[in-house]
């Protein structure tokens, strides 16, 4: 469930942001319609999704806190 305390931090931590092409990505993902629409796969796409969830189940994953940085890094240059 989410509360106000909730919806109020993320407010707090988006008017923090100074980020003009950080506020344009949050503003896009806010105008995306959720929909329950099924994507069907080839047996490529299952296959690189099942070595995905491989790696993640043995550590290889990458923490979305070093994602973060990366990203602010490449929107930097």
């Amino acid at each position: 469930m989410v509360t106000d305390e909730h919806k109020n931090r993320l407010i707090e931590k988006i008017k923090s942001i100074d980020d003009k092409d950080i506020i344009d990505e949050i503003y896009r993902l806010l105008e995306v319609d959720f929909d329950d629409t099924v994507y069907v796969t080839n047996e490529k796409q299952k296959a690189e999704i099942a070595e995905a969830r491989k790696q993640i189940e043995n550590g290889e994953g990458i923490d979305s806190e070093e994602v973060f940085k990366k990203v602010r890094k490449w929107l930097k240059k």
